[in-house]
């Protein structure tokens, strides 16, 4: 007897999996991410919600029961038995399925990716050329690639209803039907893209899409290398002669909606590399066509010398050169002015024009200048531009409209008691009053907002024109739990629809390099930089009005419910539970938030503390969840805190520090965290050291795998942790000496 009570639901669940399976033979796992993508929902779910007698059956024993479906391939494949049924076709006097009928379609649970097309009779105003060809599936990203094919058909602008029409009429399906939304919502997440008037309800492309650039491939082109080397050639040739790489890769993106990585499986250096007889790469991140070599343009760079004999060669060249008997700043300029002008760049770094100063003059620029050599660039802005990370370009070459970054802000001279040897501090030890001093002194609440306003600025341009499903998007880090931002890398994490629930290894890693580039496009006016695709998330630099401000962007899928999300970290490989990190962002930004002013103090206090320390490596660095966590248990286990005690909670600390290689800290024991005693995944229990993560029931955050407290438990030793606060105390008391000197003075 089959383990279902609705035949009908386990018929429509079969249907759904054979549309997905089409022609291709795909393991149960794949299988189960393409319909979580599809559908918005966990199979396992729909076979466990559809079981009787609370026995729920597995995906591989579904579809071995379900014969006249599938075909199992092998021990852990199956594939779709039986030719493919073609949609079936709507009567003629059937009106077509309206956008929200799809939408409420969708919502239950069963979308409708193949419905009928609409005949001639339900839909008269459309042209011969928008004819019904319903397709079987359709995936998020051929949505715009589909919309532009229609607007550059028509190469007007048309109303939304209009648009939805003509493209259930094309593809059998509506847009909201494909991406979860509204089409008018997709149209202003894609503001890149369509020029979308929501007072008029019209859309059209953007200007940048239509005329100027190469006619759009066609859609149901197959996506191959050889599709990527015919796009990049007319990209080229609309942009060039010499384009940028990355600005290749984001016009593919608009133009075809999946990236290029997604297509060729490698870089696409490796691609122009595998061409040499149609492209040329001609460094500094740029490239040409094999036909444009013999421009000046192309040959300016080809020409630059890049090899470490040709930079010798030219450095022994212009050591050559006449020196004047007396060197002033005069030449400086002009010779820095010469350097850059002959390397053909936009930008030098100020570094390489100081050696090949060095090498030429025989003397250092400092010698002559009485400043450092940026401060003194700055000096002449009418002939040079600083263009961030040590680089400066001149005006010239850059335009009048090239405009300087800031600098960035002063260092503070270190004064003779921060000098002071570690004997000498240790003779005096700071009071409460000192360290809520030494509180006002570090963590200012001005900073705290501009940084907020920072990441809410940023969280808004990602929200407005991402190219993801985003539900939702969270600030965690300090700034979300409320935590001072000077001292920790900001985090935020973007919570999207329809990403699976498991098997990050296998979709995590290309989506995020395909969000780099587009978000580096998006996040421009920002003056977001360095980005680099790690692990599990992507991380680049805010440069404002404050200071540079580190972001980490992580991805998680919308959850159910809590439940649901324990329930998948419980079934995924230990190995691979950090993924699920992200996804409990809320419940670190709520824990925190949830103790007093006095525990976030000293959580700032000793967040501060390890930022000052010198750690061996990335191992060494106990993580920030880690020490506020654990700041957080030592000062539960000393009971409510009072201001007078400062400078004793301070001290505990670091004494638990100390015996940190020993510790045992579960948190289910406390009443404080979000699951029981029994809920802790079992094997935890036997490790040593041991800090649960009071919000994840999986998760040792001084697991040893990850974190050598060895070197923590060092600089926690007596008489050594509280020298960082001693020195920051000797330069805060050392700074008012001064000031009341100066008011002396003055009277």
């Amino acid at each position: 007897m089959l383990n279902w009570g609705d035949k009908d639901s386990a018929e429509k669940l079969a249907a759904q999996l054979k549309e997905l399976l089409r022609d291709r033979t795909m393991t149960y796992d794949q299988l189960a991410s393409c319909y979580s993508i599809k559908h918005g929902s966990s199979v396992n779910q729909r076979l466990k919600d559809m079981s009787r007698d609370g026995k729920p059956m597995l995906l591989g024993d579904f579809t071995k029961l379900m014969t006249e479906y599938f075909e199992i391939v092998g021990k852990n494949q199956v594939k779709a038995k039986g030719p493919m049924a073609a949609p079936a076709a709507a009567p003629a006097a059937a009106p077509a399925k309206p956008a929200a009928a799809a939408a409420v379609s969708k919502s239950e649970g069963y979308p409708s990716a193949a419905s009928a097309a609409p005949g001639p009779a339900d839909s008269p105003s459309v042209e011969p050329a928008m004819a019904a060809t319903p397709t079987l599936t359709m995936r998020y990203s051929d949505v715009s690639r589909n919309i532009q094919s229609i607007l550059k058909e028509l190469s007007s602008c048309i109303s939304v209803p209009k648009l939805d029409e003509l493209f259930l009429a094309r593809y059998g399906t509506s847009v909201s039907d494909v991406v979860g939304m509204t089409t008018a919502e997709y149209l202003q997440r894609k503001e890149n893209i369509f020029d979308y008037n929501s007072d008029a309800d019209t859309v059209i492309l953007q200007s940048s899409l239509t005329g100027s650039g190469p006619p759009t491939a066609d859609p149901d082109q197959a996506k191959d290398e050889t599709f990527v080397v015919k796009e990049f050639v007319s990209l080229i040739e609309a942009l060039g002669p010499v384009v940028y790489i990355s600005t290749l890769c984001g016009k593919f993106i608009q133009r075809n909606g999946t990236s290029v990585t997604s297509v060729i499986s490698t870089r696409p250096l490796d691609l122009f590399k595998r061409h040499p007889q149609t492209f040329i790469i001609v460094g500094a991140g740029n490239v040409t066509l094999k036909k444009y070599e013999s421009l000046p343009e192309v040959q300016r760079l080809v020409d630059k010398p890049s090899s470490k004999a040709s930079r010798i060669a030219k450095a022994a060249e212009e050591a050559q050169m006449p020196v004047p008997e007396i060197v002033t700043e005069e030449h400086v300029v002009e010779e820095f002015r010469r350097l850059i002008l002959s390397d053909g760049v936009d930008s030098v770094y100020i570094s390489s024009l100081c050696g090949r100063f060095l090498q030429r003059f025989k003397k250092p620029v400092t010698a002559i200048i009485d400043c450092k050599p940026a401060d003194f660039l700055r000096r002449y802005p009418d002939i040079f531009i600083m263009t961030g990370g040590g680089n400066v370009g001149l005006r010239e070459v850059l335009g009048p409209d090239a405009v300087s970054v800031p600098p960035p802000p002063a260092r503070t001279p270190k004064t003779a008691h921060e000098e002071m040897s570690d004997d000498l501090l240790s003779s005096a030890q700071p009071s409460s009053e000192e360290f809520r001093e030494l509180i006002e002194h570090l963590f200012t609440s001005a900073h705290n907002q501009a940084t907020l306003q920072m990441l809410q600025a940023v969280c808004r341009q990602i929200e407005q024109a991402s190219f993801l499903a985003l539900d939702h998007v969270v600030i965690g880090g300090p700034s979300g739990k409320g935590l001072h931002a000077s001292c920790q890398d900001a985090e935020l994490v973007l919570f999207v629809r329809q990403l699976p629930f498991k098997n990050f290894p296998q979709w995590l890693p290309h989506i995020l390099e395909t969000l780099a580039p587009v978000m580096e496009f998006q996040l421009a006016a920002q003056r977001a930089e360095g980005f680099k695709v790690e692990k599990d998330h992507l991380s680049f630099t805010l440069r404002g009005d404050a200071p540079q401000l580190r972001v980490h962007v992580y991805l998680s899928p919308v959850f159910k419910s809590r439940e649901h999300l324990l329930e998948c970290m419980r079934d995924a490989p230990p190995a691979e539970r950090f993924y699920f990190f992200p996804a409990m962002v809320k419940e670190r930004n709520d824990f925190i938030a949830s103790h007093p002013q006095d525990s976030k103090d000293l959580i700032d206090l000793m967040s501060w503390w390890v930022s000052k320390q010198r750690w061996a490596s990335d191992l060494s660095r106990p993580s920030a969840w880690l020490i506020e966590a654990f700041v957080l248990h030592v000062v539960m286990q000393m009971g409510a805190l009072q201001k007078a005690d400062l400078a004793e909670s301070v001290d505990s600390i670091c004494a638990a520090l100390a015996r940190f290689q020993s510790t045992k800290v579960r948190w289910a024991d406390t009443g404080h965290s979000l699951y029981g005693l029994d809920d802790i995944w079992r094997p935890l229990l036997s490790h040593i050291p041991l800090v649960m993560d009071p919000v994840n029931p999986y998760c040792n955050l001084a697991d040893v795998n990850s974190f050598d407290a060895q070197q923590m438990v060092s600089f926690a030793q007596t008489g050594k942790c509280l020298n960082v606060f001693k020195r920051e105390l000797a330069h805060l008391t050392s700074c008012k000496e001064e000031e009341e000197e100066d008011g002396s003075a003055n009277e």
